[in-house]
């Protein structure tokens, strides 16, 4: 299944996140707070355990400690959504998923294309004249290490913690990091791509983070993508196998996060840019060309965007939709067990029981979940 990429105009939430970064000190990392009980990742898993997965514990674990991301911030020191400030009802709908997840947010304030000063724009070759901007407006004082950036429909599976275990691992071990990191991601990374909607391996970096027989992995009907990802029948992998890698290129911003040093890096190149593109294509193209910038993409992607039920012009600021055009049932692409769908069996909490999408397509597993490094 085919769907294009957003055409957002996000050149200046780039420049200006981008400038926040490098507005910061590089020598502060994040405090690590509390590592959280797991919340399940089975089809069987409870509300109840999917709750306690929110809740903190007063423990501080190790620097670097994979348990980190199990935190308020999800092992990074800021968490921000995008969010159109006349689109309160995604930022509402946003924050009660991050509150049942249990991860704390900012929010970074959006703008439309029609807005931005084309004095701000490499060139007006291929413009939208109505489109979307997010920028960071407020400048923070705080030193920042490493964020993580999600749109305002972005959705995730109920046991996002503990598939950032999994990839936490990946990463170090994709970025190289041999001794105790002081982010459990890693300290030698710039892009980490948890949302897209393409993802490809770099050609000179074989080596790849495996997780077989992983429950949340979506049957391969359901993988929706714009552009190419890995083949990983072809890699010699089931149906039930996610990877972690080293990308070269991809397409849409769902959710990514930025070290200190990759927002330095990424300004720079922004600010090289001659001709305009949409800031999606133009890290995919940073990652493909700029061999300094050291991007970590997993697939298949642990964050997309939900499309909820109601009038489907309330999907998009930027797209024309038929204002009669009802979908009556929401769903989320890749995910299996979508927060969003399953808000309500996690506010009741209790035995409350967490659904999945597409359950007559879901294999049964005969073997428990396991990694390897290759």
């Amino acid at each position: 299944m085919i769907r294009s990429p957003r055409t957002l105009l996000l050149a200046v939430v780039g420049l200006s996140l981008f400038a926040f970064f490098y507005s910061q000190q590089q020598d502060r990392f994040p405090s690590i707070t509390t590592a959280s009980k797991k919340a399940s990742s089975s089809s069987s898993s409870s509300a109840a355990a999917a709750e306690a997965a929110s809740k903190q514990s007063n423990t501080s674990p190790p620097a670097g400690s994979s348990k980190d991301v199990q935190n308020s911030t999800l092992g990074f020191e800021k968490v921000f959504v995008i969010n159109l400030p006349e689109r309160f009802d995604k930022l509402d709908a946003f924050s009660l998923a991050a509150s049942v997840t249990g991860f704390t947010h900012g929010v970074v304030a959006g703008v439309k294309g029609i807005d931005v000063v084309n004095k701000t724009l490499p060139s007006l070759d291929g413009l939208p004249k109505v489109d979307i901007n997010s920028r960071l407006e407020r400048i923070v004082t705080d030193r920042i290490s490493t964020a993580l950036v999600l749109e305002d429909d972005a959705d995730w599976d109920v046991s996002l913690k503990d598939q950032l275990i999994d990839f936490a691992t990946g990463a170090r071990y994709i970025s190289g990091t041999s001794s105790t990191p002081r982010s459990p991601y890693g300290d030698d990374w710039d892009l980490l791509w948890l949302g897209h909607c393409s993802a490809q391996r770099i050609d000179t970096d074989k080596r790849h983070f495996v997780i077989h027989n992983d429950p949340t992995v979506p049957p391969p009907a359901h993988r929706v993508n714009f552009n190419a990802v890995p083949e990983l029948t072809k890699m010699g992998y089931d149906n039930s196998t996610r990877i972690v890698f080293r990308a070269n290129n991809g397409v849409c911003l769902y959710s990514y996060a930025l070290s200190y040093r990759g927002a330095r890096k990424m300004l720079r190149w922004q600010a090289k840019v001659k001709r305009f593109e949409p800031i999606d294509i133009g890290v995919g193209h940073q990652c493909r060309d700029d061999p300094d910038f050291k991007c970590i993409a997993v697939y298949p992607q642990l964050i997309d965007t939900h499309k909820g039920p109601g009038r489907k012009s309330r999907d998009s600021d930027i797209g024309a939709f038929n204002p009669t055009d009802i979908r009556e049932k929401g769903f989320t692409p890749n995910i299996m067990q979508s927060t969003r769908l399953n808000l309500d069996n996690l506010i009741k909490g209790g035995d409350a029981q967490i659904e999945q999408q597409w359950p007559e397509d879901v294999p049964q597993l005969t073997a428990a979940k396991r990694t390897q490094f290759v």
